[in-house]
């Protein structure tokens, strides 16, 4: 877009004032493609390595997509559950979707009624 709009601004003959839009629609772009992010890890992945790092066997679990930083890097957030008829354990694991490394990790007992 921003060529196109160059070519407009030079063809129409525009007051040079016009390039600024050009250069806000190549910032864009270029911010555009710096948080292009191809994930290599999927909700399902990132709930076995969540299962790997908790302390307790792991009944089930719940992942969610988060963002992180400026350039927007993909993280899963998995909740993952004791493996009991009632839970009395829970952990909220950060996941990597790039690489897949745990960056966080939060385990509680679970109060139970």
């Amino acid at each position: 877009m921003a060529a196109v709009c160059a070519l407009i601004v030079l063809t129409i003959d525009l007051p040079a004032m016009w390039f600024t839009g050009v250069g806000a629609l190549l910032v864009l772009a270029a911010y555009q493609f710096a948080g292009a992010w191809t994930m290599r890890v999927t909700d399902m992945e990132a709930i076995d390595i969540a299962s790997g790092a908790a302390s307790f066997i792991v009944g089930h679990g719940s992942a969610t997509l988060g963002y992180r930083g400026v350039l927007a890097k993909p993280i899963w957030q998995v909740l993952v559950f004791s493996d009991t008829p009632s839970p009395d354990r829970q952990a909220l694991v950060t996941v990597d979707a790039l690489s897949g490394d745990v960056t966080g990790r939060y385990e509680e007992a679970v109060a139970l009624p």
